[in-house]
């Protein structure tokens, strides 16, 4: 049986050589050099060379039977792990099992490892514990990790929120274990660091799709599961009917609930699809695991962006004979849209469910938290710990049935606890469309409203400060918002559809997935030349920002003309005064920011708050040290790190700056997820009024490679002769002289030191 506990046993047999080194014995089976090869062949074969594994070496694919066994496996694993980087040196050895012999790296020091790691930090909910994914118990967290000796798997966790069961049960984690009592010990010299994840988290191999509204243990959080592959299939008796299903945390409370995991022999009591946040076909929904046999039902992740107030991702699956695609927008870091698009080729029936932390009944204070029916109204509330979760949800054609059901979730081991489930069902049809919104609030709830259509799925929601609608359409017609809720009508022909604007009634934000168009009134606002998923949006006063899933010429109201227009895939952009339109072609799929003049600075030219002086960044283990230097800095707010692995960058970190000076300064920021594979690098630098400027590019690899800075071009300006100098180990370099519109004027072939020579054309 290739699963965890074939991992602790391994575990504990290479421990016991570590221990016992000094034994010896006539026969080779018991010499403790065989223990540590049946060991390390062991734990290397279940987790990343078996067709059974539990894991995958070349991408995060998290661990097969769940957080919870993946951190029983590693209760012995870790400490075996540490001893053999105590005691021997990096570097690949012979090991034999039986009559293979592998060659296997120090797992201390080997990278797969890290991805694992990697993986359990990235998925933590704000205040520290697993989300309770496949047969994983509540109120989990993950102290073991201090054992890898490495800073950032160290986390804190909060229990500001927990009481009762609950806090009992995450205190005893740290106090009553060995093994928990050796990570703390080994977690006061390893300071937890702050959480550092990303607003977007998209791990397609481990089917994790996670939004965030900070890094705070009080911010707003989704986790929308969807995975596929080997991960799901060789899940086995612990995975659950879960796929598509998600979890809502906010202000450090859970809202939305995850069943979590009473005990093996129990756990068919909560795994059940009707005990997740899913959409059912006639009552039922995928799956659960059974011995042997992971949830039959894949899922896959598709189509991920982030913008600053506009994140988007889907989860796609099929189960009881239906196709489910369930795409959520995270709008602002205050909601989720979520849209579910249903269909089938036989007419069936369709529940949305939710299980939010509260039971109807109960009284306010209760430690069950609280449920308000609002079904007339299409919605319900949740409240508990002074949190509360609004969920508004409406389907195609406003006709659907609300109800209640009342379903249980762990609080502890072996120990349930009932709560109230919100069910929307839909009449019997090949396909249909659910939109929900999801509010979690602590003082004034949104107005929510349905204002379905026979085609479409629509709500409006009036908050502090925006009046948005949205609705969902199973076609591409270019069809109207009917709310009334803003003084002209929205028009769009995306399948997901969404419009914000200010209290005022000046534009905010937009999205359009699977679009082309998008209007108010009879005046276009964006049109694009394919179809694509696009988000355009108001960051402040002389910013916009926008994206669009593919290559496409877009069209956009623009009220003046920028100053910049930035981003990896803009192949070129013009603007038409007369209509005040923006054209952006872009070359691939790719955010851009557009920034309008800055006071005092006439369009076209945009302020140099900073010099920089050089910028680069090197291998550390299977982290990368980025480093800069600025020569001198005016009005300067800071410098985002931004990293690139497939189609676009992504900001993974934000270094302050020292805002004015004539001195030079020097920064540094650690990528300690950087990808094994290698990735690119540049500073986005931002200025006190909000201008933008992009330092050049840096490629990591993957592996440790020499240093490379691009050190500063001589002379500034330059008319024929520019002289450009790399620093690092010697080697043949191409440089490119790309115009102000990013198009290369020139590129040549040449040492590291050489002269660039670029003669203009003459007029």
């Amino acid at each position: 049986v290739k699963n965890n506990h074939t991992l602790m046993t391994a575990a504990a047999l290479g421990l016991a050589a570590v221990v016992l080194n000094e034994a010896s014995s006539a026969d080779a089976n018991q010499q403790p050099s065989s223990w540590a090869g049946a060991g390390l062949y062991n734990i290397d074969n279940v987790l990343w060379r078996d067709a059974q594994r539990q894991s995958d070496s070349t991408q995060v694919a998290g661990y097969a039977e769940g957080p919870y066994y993946l951190k029983y496996a590693l209760l012995n694993c870790l400490p075996f792990f540490r001893a053999l980087g105590n005691f021997l040196p990096d570097g690949t050895q012979a090991y034999t099992f039986g009559a293979t012999t592998r060659s296997i790296r120090n797992p201390y020091f080997d990278p797969k490892y890290a991805l694992l790691y990697g993986w359990l930090t990235a998925i933590l909910m704000p205040d520290g514990r697993l989300p309770a994914l496949e047969d994983s118990y509540v109120d989990m967290g993950m102290p073991e990790l201090a054992l890898t000796g490495k800073t950032q798997y160290v986390k804190p966790m909060y229990f500001s929120k927990l009481s009762g069961t609950g806090l009992a049960s995450a205190v005893a984690q740290l106090r009553d274990v060995t093994v928990d009592m050796r990570a703390a010990w080994l977690a006061a010299a390893l300071a937890p660091t702050p959480p550092s994840a990303a607003a977007l988290t998209v791990l397609p191999g481990s089917g994790n799709l996670v939004f965030r509204a900070g890094t705070d243990s009080l911010a707003t959080y989704l986790h929308v599961y969807g995975r596929g592959g080997l991960a799901q299939a060789n899940a086995g008796g612990h995975s659950q009917g879960n796929a598509s299903s998600f979890i809502l945390h906010a202000q450090g409370q859970l809202l939305a609930l995850d069943p979590g995991y009473l005990s093996y022999d129990r756990r068919a009591e909560v795994g059940q699809a009707t005990n997740h946040n899913l959409v059912l076909v006639d009552g039922a929904g995928p799956a659960i695991g059974t011995p042997g046999a992971g949830s039959p039902a894949m899922s896959g992740i598709q189509h991920a962006f982030q913008t600053p107030q506009l994140s988007y991702g889907e989860v796609t699956t099929a189960y009881q004979q239906a196709s489910i695609t369930r795409k959520t927008l995270f709008v602002r870091g205050a909601y989720f849209l979520l849209a579910d698009a249903v269909s089938a080729a036989a007419p069936h029936t369709y529940t949305w469910q939710l299980h939010g932390y509260g039971l109807a009944g109960a009284p306010a204070a209760a430690a069950t938290g609280t449920f308000a029916d609002g079904l007339a109204a299409h919605e319900g509330t949740w409240q508990k710990n002074g949190v509360s979760l609004l969920a508004h949800i409406t389907s195609t054609g406003g006709g659907a049935t609300y109800g209640t059901a009342t379903n249980p979730h762990e609080t502890t081991y072996n120990t349930p606890e009932n709560h109230t489930t919100l069910l929307v069902q839909s009449p019997s049809a090949t396909q249909t469309q659910f939109l929900a919104a999801l509010y979690p609030y602590t003082t004034q709830p949104p107005q929510v409203a349905t204002t379905s259509q026979a085609a479409t799925a629509a709500l409006a929601a009036t908050s502090p400060g925006f009046v948005d609608v949205a609705f969902a359409q199973a076609d591409s017609v270019l069809r109207a918002d009917a709310s009334g809720q803003l003084p002209q009508v929205v028009s769009a022909d995306g399948q997901l559809n969404f419009y914000s604007a200010t209290a005022d009634g000046d534009f905010a934000q937009l999205f359009v997935q699977a679009g082309t168009a998008l209007q108010v009134g009879v005046s276009p606002v964006l049109r694009a030349s394919r179809r694509a998923d696009i988000s355009w949006q108001r960051t402040s006063a002389s910013r916009y920002d926008g994206y669009a899933s593919r290559a496409t010429t877009l069209t956009i109201n623009l009220p003046e003309s920028p100053a910049t227009v930035a981003g990896s895939g803009v192949a070129s952009y013009a603007y038409d005064a007369d209509r005040q339109q923006l054209q952006v072609v872009l070359r691939a799929a790719s955010t851009f920011e557009v920034q309008l003049p800055v006071a005092g600075h006439p369009a076209g030219v945009s302020p140099l708050p900073v010099v920089l002086a050089d910028f680069g960044g090197q291998r550390v283990g299977a982290a990368v040290q980025l480093s800069w230097h600025t020569a001198s800095e005016q009005h300067s707010l800071g410098f985002a790190v931004q990293r690139q692995t497939t189609a676009d960058f992504e900001t993974i970190g934000w270094v302050a700056s020292a805002g004015d000076s004539a001195r030079q300064h020097s920064y540094a920021f650690r990528d300690a997820a950087a990808p094994a594979t290698g990735a690119y690098y540049r500073l986005r630098q931002l200025d006190q009024g909000g201008a933008a400027t992009y330092s050049p590019v840096v490629a990591i690899g993957a592996t440790a490679v020499a240093e490379a800075r691009l050190l500063p071009a001589l002379p500034q300006p330059a008319h024929d002769l520019l002289h450009v100098r790399v620093a690092g180990p010697e080697a043949n370099v191409t440089l490119q002289l790309l115009d102000g519109l990013g198009r290369v004027v020139r590129q040549q072939r040449c040492q590291q030191q050489a002269a660039l020579a670029h003669h203009p054309a003459q007029p």
